[in-house]
């Protein structure tokens, strides 16, 4: 019986970790492009993306000193954003849900936040963020 209490944890585990996976500025773009992104918005997602997560569809931030936490690709804020109990927050979305490989969401909420705050919303974009160009793919 313990033997197989280790083999559905290890299971577990291991379905768990091959959740997360690390994009390329290329696949991000191609994903972003299946989408409909607009072509002035592609250079400045994905490189908010790049270095906001390095690409981690799985990424999780935080907390911060005023208790945030930020999830997947674009690191998006449970203060405001989505809700880590059910759906809620303005992308009416679980933060878990920023989490996965499926993107759809993640976009969607990223754009709701450009279109309300700009991309200032995040650090990264006046760091580094201001003149990105598409990538070469």
């Amino acid at each position: 019986m313990r033997a197989v209490s280790v083999c559905l944890i290890l299971f577990l585990v291991t379905a768990h970790m091959s959740v997360a996976k690390i994009l390329t500025k290329c696949q991000l773009l191609q994903e972003l492009i299946n989408h409909n992104i607009a072509k002035n918005d592609l250079a400045t997602l994905v490189c908010i993306a790049q270095h906001e997560s390095g690409l981690n569809t799985e990424a999780l931030g935080g907390p911060t000193s005023n208790g945030a936490h930020y999830y997947g690709i674009f690191q998006i804020s449970d203060l405001y954003w989505c809700s880590d109990y059910g759906v809620g927050g303005d992308c009416n979305i679980n933060c878990a849900d920023l989490r996965d490989n499926n993107l759809a969401d993640d976009i969607k909420c990223a754009l709701k936040i450009k279109d309300s705050q700009g991309f200032t919303a995040w650090l990264t974009y006046s760091q580094y963020c201001t003149d990105a160009v598409v990538p070469s793919c």
